[in-house]
């Protein structure tokens, strides 16, 4: 079976990823034990699961670590990914490139976890 290539990203599409706005979504518990955060939410479960009798929704905790912290503390909604990536190098002395790599695949994480979401600008017509 052949497996589809990715189309490549445009500098538009870049450009647009770059200036959203990501935002933390409402944690059920935040807390920290030995040096890590655990961030606690709401999970609703697939329907496969709930069909065979579980619960509608659950919890379900994710560790991050020092840099993962500060990444999703940046996540204020005030603050475009560009902006957090500048910081993000300044503060852990990395270049850039080395930070924006970091910073959007970790960013690509927190929003398929669900721990943030992102506000994006409608293109112009």
């Amino acid at each position: 079976m052949a497996r589809r290539q990715k189309s490549p990203v445009t500098a538009a599409q870049r450009n647009a990823a770059l200036d959203g706005v990501p935002f933390r979504l409402p944690a059920v518990r935040q807390e920290e034990k030995n040096g890590k955060m655990y961030v606690t939410i709401l999970y609703e479960r697939p329907r496969w699961q709930r069909v065979l009798g579980a619960d509608r929704e659950c919890q379900r905790t994710f560790g991050l670590d020092a840099y993962g912290r500060r990444v999703y503390e940046s996540c204020d909604g005030r603050r475009p990914v560009r902006q957090i990536i500048r910081q993000f190098a300044e503060q852990t002395g990395v270049s850039l490139p080395e930070s924006e790599l970091a910073v959007t695949k970790f960013m690509r994480t927190l929003l398929a976890k669900g721990l943030v979401a992102m506000k994006m600008e409608k293109p112009a017509a």
